[in-house]
């Protein structure tokens, strides 16, 4: 039986912005017809189970869609999405308030145990049936912590709208406005993760077997209290990317963004132009932006079977002339496959990932692939490369429990390490070694159980042991380090009649 047929049909697009990109918004709804379908935000680690459950259901169908575009809207009869299938059937005159309470405990020897509370709580709604409303605040014991945080801080717990926006559909077309995260290619994209939450707005046209996707955001800016800058400096983020299926098991995907900004400088309309090459633009109107292009694919031969991969190129020497010409490639790739029920009830998936020193970073700072001292892509920074693998057991799409592996190499290099361009100073050719300096090498095997208990409680209980070398990248310095943590959420929600 087809499991996603509104997954077939309907493909996610994504907008956030300024106040006039509402009232567009809003005027189109008078001339629309189609159904009304919840969003399942990502990054939220609650939900995150959700998407671990639709992304093993997307493994096992044949049909063709765009689950690489992340968060699509979810129709309530595609796909079990409980505890919150209420998002999926609320009516115009009903609003859905919901709220979590949260325990995330970690202990790690050699470190001290630590415990941090989180509470959040929201509402969503359905006014009409081409739009759907998110959004919700947190209160959060771990961010208030973060050295990068510079927010306001209650109690020591760190307050702010983590997620708000509005979601239209009308048949090939979605659109998403506001503050929201969401992935291209694997949920762990280099180019655009699930982790970063972003204000502004994106979209989604598909035709035929051809879906045009593209996002809009504004970055955190440059202040002179913080940063070695006379004065305040703008931010942005655009990007686009182009989808096709090229056959029933096959999709190709290419992508181009951009991190540009600057002293007063406001949003170039080129950067608006989904069609446009924004590289070409920004050499021709002789902005130093920064730039990145890439593809990704997923290939089913057969049901239960998925691979994929990804590759970002942040910078690549064609010409070897001048002595700018010796910059190593800066560029990352993912290669991987999920194949459901291998062996009897086992899943298996394995993943390798590298990204190359110097990849994300740039001789200004506000061209740095971050916002907020994040990542923007899924990357753990640069210099490194990790491989895992995971053999899974589910238990009625409820509970899981796996047993992990990972191997990682970090080198010295980091994504805010000062552009010292060492192949400047080279004499004839320059040659970094991967992973550069004195590489910290890192094993790690752990077992993983999470899931729903009583429909209402969140579960995710790690335990295990890393076998470090050359800790803190100091030459000899080896360690065993178990480890547990465990996180516990409580959910709850209750509807509103609006009359």
């Amino acid at each position: 039986m087809n499991r996603f047929p509104q997954f077939a049909k309907n493909h996610e697009t994504i907008i956030t912005g300024p106040w006039p990109l509402w009232v567009g918004l809003l005027a189109m709804l008078l001339l629309a017809a189609g159904v009304n379908a919840a969003v399942i935000p990502v990054g939220q680690w609650e939900y995150s189970f959700i998407w671990d459950r639709l992304e093993r259901l997307e493994t096992q169908s044949a049909n063709h869609f765009d689950y690489q575009l992340g968060p699509y809207r979810i129709a309530p009869d595609a796909a079990d999405i409980s505890p919150f299938d209420v998002q999926g059937e609320l009516g115009s005159d009903q609003l859905n308030l919901f709220g979590f309470v949260g325990e995330k405990f970690t202990a790690e020897k050699e470190a001290p145990a630590r415990g941090f509370e989180s509470i959040r709580g929201g509402f969503t709604g359905a006014p009409h049936r081409h739009l759907f409303l998110y959004a919700n605040f947190v209160l959060d014991e771990e961010k208030a912590e973060d050295k990068d945080y510079t927010g306001k801080k209650y109690r020591g717990l760190a307050g702010d709208i983590e997620t708000a926006f509005i979601a239209y559909e009308n048949g090939s077309f979605e659109a998403m406005l506001g503050r929201y995260a969401s992935f291209w290619g694997p949920r762990n994209s280099l180019a655009l993760s699930s982790g970063v939450a972003m204000d502004g707005f994106g979209y989604r046209w598909r035709w035929g077997r051809f879906t045009l996707s593209y996002r809009l955001a504004r970055l955190d800016g440059l202040d002179p209290e913080r940063y070695d800058v006379t004065q305040f400096e703008n931010r942005y983020f655009a990007g686009h990317r182009l989808d096709c299926h090229l056959g029933r098991g096959l999709r190709l995907g290419i992508f181009e963004t951009a991190i540009f900004g600057g002293p007063g400088r406001q949003i170039d309309l080129f950067y608006l132009n989904p069609l446009i090459f924004y590289h070409g633009a920004q050499l021709n109107e002789g902005t130093d932006d920064n730039t990145f292009v890439g593809f990704d694919f997923t290939f089913k031969p057969k049901k239960g079977i998925r691979l994929y991969g990804q590759m970002l190129i942040d910078d690549y020497q064609v010409d070897d002339h001048a002595q700018t010409d010796k910059e190593p490639s800066e560029l990352g790739f993912i290669v991987g496959g999920h194949i459901v029920k291998l062996v009897a009830s086992l899943d298996v998936k394995v993943e390798y990932s590298r990204v190359n020193n110097w990849t994300f970073n740039q001789i200004l700072d506000r061209n740095r692939y971050l916002y907020s001292g994040q990542l923007i892509g899924g990357a753990d920074g640069n210099d490194y490369d990790l491989l895992e693998l995971s053999v899974l057991r589910w238990f009625n799409s409820v509970q899981c429990v796996s047993v992990n592996f990972a191997y990682r190499r970090q080198g010295e290099g980091e994504v805010m390490a000062e552009w010292t361009a060492p192949w400047l100073l080279a004499t004839g050719e320059y040659d970094e070694p991967f992973p550069s300096g004195t590489v910290e090498k890192t094993a790690s095997v752990w077992l993983n159980l999470k899931g729903i208990a009583f429909g209402r409680f969140f579960v995710d209980l790690q335990a295990g042991l890393k076998d470090v070398g050359n800790s803190g990248h100091i030459s000899g310095d080896n360690r065993q380090l178990p480890f547990f943590g465990l996180r516990l959420s409580s959910f709850f929600s209750a509807l509103v009649d609006v009359n």
